[in-house]
């Protein structure tokens, strides 16, 4: 169990760095002698990245609660009558609801949360470090 939670972490902690050095490495960062704009480049960068982290986990609580149903319901229908080889459905909006939540959800994201919350606390403390930097 234990090392099912450490993956799950380290795979959101890996996909936060890799968005982390794609901004610095789009925005100049790894070129740039200025540490006033090398640490608003960090700040941005990690506040994307954690924004992005969090983000994600809202789109799957929302998912959770059956928001995107009537989409998948329209999206369904619409093959079914499109392509003839495909079975045609009887089945309700009702129905097609009823089923789909008996199933349930995702289970067990929140750590995308936690993982997108470090990353904004990270991207906090270097606007502080950003802030306390005299200008010249």
């Amino acid at each position: 169990m234990f090392k099912k939670t450490l993956l799950k972490y380290l795979i959101a902690m890996a996909v936060g760095a890799v968005i982390v050095l794609m901004m610095l490495w789009g925005q100049g960062y790894f070129t740039e002698t200025d540490w006033q704009r090398q640490c608003r480049l960090l700040c941005d960068a990690f506040t994307f990245s954690g924004l992005i982290i969090m983000l994600l986990c809202a789109l799957v609580w929302v998912s959770n609660r059956g928001m995107f149903l009537g989409i998948g319901y329209a999206v369904g229908r619409l093959f079914h009558t499109l392509l003839p080889f495909l079975p045609k459905s009887k089945e309700t909006y009702a129905e097609y609801r009823e089923r789909k939540l008996e199933r349930g959800g995702v289970h067990g994201y929140g750590f995308l949360f936690l993982t997108g919350l470090l990353y904004f606390a990270v991207a906090i403390v270097f606007l502080i470090i950003y802030y306390q930097i005299p200008t010249a």
